[in-house]
């Protein structure tokens, strides 16, 4: 009896912590979907699918759209998966909660369009910027005979 009394107890156990882990998901996911994470899963998407456009210039846009459904968001929802102890790791459920409740307010919102814009803005300024150095490199490599 004490057997079936603890099998019973560690079984609920489980599905408490499997009902806690599946919120907990549910609130994460919700988190990246306000604070800008889900939206920039789909500038990596483009930016990678503009690189195989140039390597296999023929594959139409349907194929293109078609993987990033049977393809991509499935990976993200596998990546999406895995972050979830990562994040567990350093929030709390009521910690996740609050930082929804902070990205759907007016400022969150402003920061999540911000930080998107200013991303954008900077990547630009950065290739820039790295193809100067790459020069500068160059030139000093050869002053100094190498």
């Amino acid at each position: 009896m004490k057997n079936l009394f603890f099998i019973l107890v560690l079984l609920l156990g489980t599905i408490t912590v499997n009902a806690q882990t599946s919120d907990y998901e549910k609130d994460l996911m919700k988190l990246m979907e306000v604070n800008g994470s889900s939206e920039n899963y789909d500038l990596v998407y483009d930016q990678l699918v503009t690189q195989f456009k140039m390597m296999k210039p023929n594959v139409p846009q349907d194929f293109w759209n078609s993987a990033k459904t049977e393809v991509f968001d499935k990976e993200i929802a596998s990546l999406n998966k895995q972050l979830v102890p990562v994040y567990q790791k350093h929030f709390t459920q009521d910690e996740i909660k609050q930082l929804i409740e902070f990205y759907t307010s007016p400022l969150g919102e402003k920061l999540t369009t911000g930080t998107n814009k200013i991303a954008q803005e900077s990547m630009q300024i950065s290739q820039t910027w790295s193809m100067g150095l790459a020069t500068k490199l160059q030139t000093f490599i050869a002053n100094k005979g190498f």
